[in-house]
């Protein structure tokens, strides 16, 4: 069994390719995929969700040890910043620190070659299992209408992650050949569940798109007010024979 990703990537409309503030890393030949959302209104959160993400896919962390795993991609975050370049005003909320969401995906096969994943999040980034036809897990989310606008988030400082790691919530399965599994920071997150709920299969329009197509995708579904005006990020994780 092998696994075929593609991944999408677009930033708010109106908004330049700098400006995307998601961030998506994965790992094949380890089985490791994340994505991660950052927070718009906390300082460089782009780099701290690429942080988290990149670290994701080098080495998970243990389900009990994930504050002391974020000290290493926080000082990832603290290096990129020109602290010294920074005006009055921007080292303050710099001092604040940033905040993302996190969806990590690990997926293992088995000494008796069963293949299954395991699955970390805090946020509202989400993980779609899909056979067939068939939603056999949405994870941490499972209905459209769960999404608001102030998810659990982790932060570079250690003491508000401290608070938000209680929401930590972890989920595993089992994987079979033709199996579909989708990775989506929360404006696609919450489109893919709508319109499941409408008993539509929305992965059927996205596999095989390239990135002219999604990019079409996504600007027809916003002007039509069906996906929130939000950075998307997208990874679509095919289960073949290997």
């Amino acid at each position: 069994m092998q696994l075929h990703v593609q991944a999408f990537a677009l930033p708010k409309a109106g908004n330049r390719p700098e400006e995307y503030e998601d961030a998506w890393a994965t790992d094949l030949a380890m089985g490791r995929l994340a994505v991660a959302d950052g927070a718009s209104d906390s300082f460089e959160s782009r780099i701290w969700a690429h942080a988290l993400a990149e670290a994701f896919v080098r080495a998970p962390p243990p389900t009990d040890g994930v504050l002391a795993w974020l000290a290493e991609p926080a000082q990832v975050w603290r290096e990129h910043i020109h602290w010294d370049q920074l005006t009055w005003y921007a080292a303050e909320k710099a001092r604040r620190g940033a905040f993302a969401t996190l969806l990590g995906l690990t997926i293992d096969a088995g000494a008796d070659a069963a293949v299954t994943w395991h699955a970390l999040a805090l946020g509202d980034a989400c993980l779609l299992h899909v056979c067939g036809a068939a939603l056999l897990t949405a994870f941490p989310l499972t209905a459209s209408a769960d999404f608001g606008n102030a998810p659990p988030l982790l932060a570079t400082r250690p003491e508000y992650s401290r608070r938000s790691l209680e929401e930590l919530q972890t989920a595993r399965g089992t994987l079979a050949t033709g199996d579909l599994l989708l990775l989506a920071t929360d404006a696609m997150a919450a489109w893919l569940l709508h319109e499941i709920e409408a008993d539509r299969h929305p992965w059927a329009a996205l596999v095989g798109l390239d990135e002219a197509g999604f990019a079409a995708l996504v600007d027809r579904l916003r002007a039509e007010g069906a996906l929130r005006n939000d950075d998307v990020t997208l990874l679509i994780v095919g289960v073949e024979e290997a």
